[in-house]
């Protein structure tokens, strides 16, 4: 009660004196009021300049904040610290720099996320949760993205480099040429450019064009080595084609497992097997023994003796006198003329046997 009484003397006297003065001095006023002197209550209208107290200084020359019913309006906001915020509407900003962000977000504009700074090394995107943490970030040396989980494209997508499939979920794009797989399912079609090894058993060389099954040093386009032996098909001087074996070894073609043409390692061939019922042989065409050029007019061109049913057949000028012969074998004259016989029987076997001429050419 005795601050409100000095108050009112103190006004009272500045009031007395305006007459005597051009104008109040309110500073002087202001200085003769006690300190803490008045209330809120006594206070209605008008500014307040130059206010200031423990927690608030103001040095605002025009408005910044205004206060009514629909809430504050702040023209520029500098905060260092705040605790919780809670924004029900949009809350908009040029630089956002926080530690930590939870949120449920939704990007609305086309601008893109920017990790920017001195380094980008682990920048990127991490789901931490239950287990490890998921990660999608950037690595440098070289550069290159991190993924941690396997990718899963939706059916029918691509990953595609400069535009080119690279890959989907049934082929590999035209431009992937290299490659170093281990294992393939099912190849429908394969086209190799090169050598080529399957199991280091089937050899390609691409520098020679040879096939080798089994060795790696074909001696021919194709060879096939089995328990020593070597199988080869190929070409002679580019003339002539082959087949049989590169080394000294005998050489059979057969037929449900068993022999039916045999050649041995020094040429003899054997057609048919001696072991087995005796097979047909059929010739459509000229044969010949021993004949380089076969004479055109026969079917038989023989260029030595033949036998017949066991029966010798031969050409001489006369019969033997040599060597061990059959009863029946045969020596045809190799000079016949007139007067004379066309050859000579053998009648008793021995060595040479007993002969006598037969066919006597001539009437007289």
């Amino acid at each position: 009660m005795s601050n409100i009484n000095n108050i009112l003397a103190a006004l009272s006297d500045e009031i007395n004196g305006i007459a005597q003065r051009a104008a109040p001095d309110f500073k002087e006023i202001a200085r003769q009021l006690p300190l803490r002197s008045l209330s809120g209550d006594h206070i209605s209208g008008g500014k307040i300049q130059n206010f200031s107290s423990t927690g608030i200084t103001d040095t605002a020359v025009k408005t910044q904040l205004t206060v009514n019913n629909d809430g504050v309006t702040v023209k520029n906001l500098f905060v260092e610290n705040i605790d919780n915020l809670t924004v029900q509407g949009i809350l908009k900003t040029k630089i956002l720099e926080v530690d930590e962000i939870r949120a449920d977000i939704k990007f609305e504009k086309d601008i893109p996320i920017t990790f920017s700074g001195d380094t980008l090394d682990g920048k990127g995107l991490l789901w931490a949760g239950k287990g490890y943490t998921k990660q999608l970030v950037f690595n440098s040396n070289p550069d290159r993205f991190f993924v941690s989980e396997n990718i899963d494209l939706a059916s029918g997508k691509t990953i595609t480099v400069n535009n080119i499939k690279l890959i989907d979920e049934k082929e590999l794009g035209p431009t992937v040429v290299k490659s170093s797989l281990r294992e393939v399912g099912h190849l429908k079609g394969l086209i190799v450019d090169g050598g080529l090894s399957v199991g280091q058993f089937m050899i390609f060389d691409a520098n020679t064009s040879r096939l080798g099954l089994g060795t790696e040093n074909p001696n021919a386009a194709l060879s096939i080595l089995d328990d020593g032996v070597e199988i080869i098909i190929g070409t002679k001087d580019a003339v002539r084609g082959y087949i049989g074996t590169h080394a000294s070894n005998n050489f059979d073609i057969v037929t449900d497992g068993t022999a039916r043409i045999s050649v041995t390692s020094s040429g003899n061939i054997l057609l048919g097997n001696p072991k087995l019922a005796p097979v047909q042989i059929s010739v459509h065409g000229k044969l010949s023994v021993r004949v380089s050029t076969p004479d055109p007019e026969v079917d038989l061109h023989v260029n030595g003796a033949v036998k017949f049913n066991n029966r010798l057949q031969t050409v001489s000028g006369t019969y033997p006198t040599a060597g061990s012969f059959n009863s029946g074998d045969i020596v045809w004259n190799s000079d016949p003329r007139i007067n004379h016989y066309v050859g000579w029987v053998c009648v008793q076997a021995g060595s040479p046997g007993i002969w006598e001429p037969f066919g006597k050419i001539g009437n007289s």
